[in-house]
């Protein structure tokens, strides 16, 4: 199922619709040290940063062990159209009273050991516009004998917006899918953060119980990139991880001036601080990718109307993909400027394929 990679190809009546701000360096990128902003520099740095990461996630506990209830063989409507053999309802128990479901899904011919994760953005991830993307993405693990699971954000999609009271006595939040709720029940003693990484966590500890892994594949689009990224940082299970349209270094948040984008509440270094302190996007890139085999690929929509857009990767990419490769790893970006849309395109589908197939083949050599 190999062939040869993808050709990024610029749209060019998309580029002629926009300005100059979307092919040039922005401002916010001139004059930065992005090889400085790299803190992690050897192998003991990153064992430490990433043991530094889960005691301030799981405050001590440790990343989770545990598995989530599952209910073999359910109707899910919005993945019928995907050639599976079965689905599988996972429900996970969180605290404060919220609850994750996620959707397990298996490949007519499974292959032992291949899993992968969808992780779905904001809303609802079955609007047409991300719906069919996201089946693409799930087809191409599925047909490759992956067993995939869909997981959405929390307090979306799928999963349920209650919740027990927050402790204080402040007003509702407005919008209860929101995650700027998630403010009120950050203590001393818990970190909401963990409300994305626990489905994926124990979702993998239930596949590893099925067959022993040999190559766990994240797949996040927008807001779930955002949970991938992280995710990679702290599990150094995943040998692949593509983060589409969901992160940038703080540095270039402030980009384009007219539409920035400083991210949900997860995203905010405000929001967390003890844990971007530790380490921001930059590090935590590098994390993803660290790793005898390990890879992460960020897809980057160019012309992205929400999230992201331009050409300000070019600031770090190369610094980023040379400290993974000096750790033992690799990391890049492609930049999809096929369309005008916030969405996984049909060119970052092919992409992924592509990645999947040259992943597999490297891992078959290393074994």
């Amino acid at each position: 199922m190999t062939g040869a990679r993808p050709r990024p190809v610029v749209n060019p009546e998309i580029e002629a619709s926009f300005g100059p701000q979307w092919r040039t360096l922005p401002e916010a990128a001139v004059g930065v040290d992005v090889d400085q902003l790299i803190t992690i520099r050897t192998a003991a740095d990153a064992a430490d940063r990433r043991q530094r990461l889960i005691e301030e996630l799981w405050k001590g506990a440790g990343i989770p062990t545990s598995t989530p209830r599952i209910e073999e063989n359910v109707a899910v409507p919005e993945l019928e159209p995907l050639p599976s053999a079965a689905v599988d309802r996972a429900t996970l128990s969180m605290p404060n009273g919220l609850t994750s479901t996620s959707y397990l899904v298996h490949p007519h011919d499974p292959i032992p050991g291949r899993f992968g994760v969808f992780l779905a953005g904001h809303g609802n991830a079955r609007k047409p516009v991300y719906h069919l993307p996201q089946l693409a993405v799930m087809r191409t693990f599925l047909e490759r004998g992956y067993r995939v699971a869909a997981v959405d954000m929390p307090l979306q999609g799928w999963n349920s917006t209650q919740m027990d009271p927050p402790a204080d006595d402040g007003p509702p939040t407005p919008d209860p899918a929101s995650h700027e709720r998630f403010a009120r029940y950050q203590r001393a003693d818990f970190c909401a953060a963990t409300y994305y990484l626990d489905p994926v966590l124990t979702l993998i500890n239930y596949a590893a119980e099925l067959h022993e892994l040999t190559e766990v594949v994240t797949f996040g689009f927008s807001g779930g990139a955002w949970t991938t990224v992280l995710h990679a940082a702290i599990d150094p299970r995943v040998t692949l991880s593509v983060q589409v349209a969901g992160t940038w270094p703080f540095y270039l948040r402030s980009h384009p001036a007219d539409h920035p984008n400083f991210g949900d509440w997860e995203q905010r270094r405000e929001s967390l601080p003890a844990l971007y302190d530790i380490a921001g996007y930059l590090d935590l890139y590098v994390l993803g990718a660290t790793g005898n085999g390990r890879r992460q690929l960020q897809i980057l929509n160019r012309f992205d109307p929400s999230c992201f857009p331009g050409v300000g990767y070019r600031s770090y990419a190369q610094p980023v993909r040379d400290r993974a490769t000096l750790l033992g790893g690799d990391w890049e970006v492609v930049d999809d400027a096929t369309h005008g849309v916030h969405q996984v395109s049909p060119h970052a589908v092919a992409q992924f394929a592509y990645e999947l197939d040259q992943h597999s083949l490297a891992s078959a050599r290393q074994r």
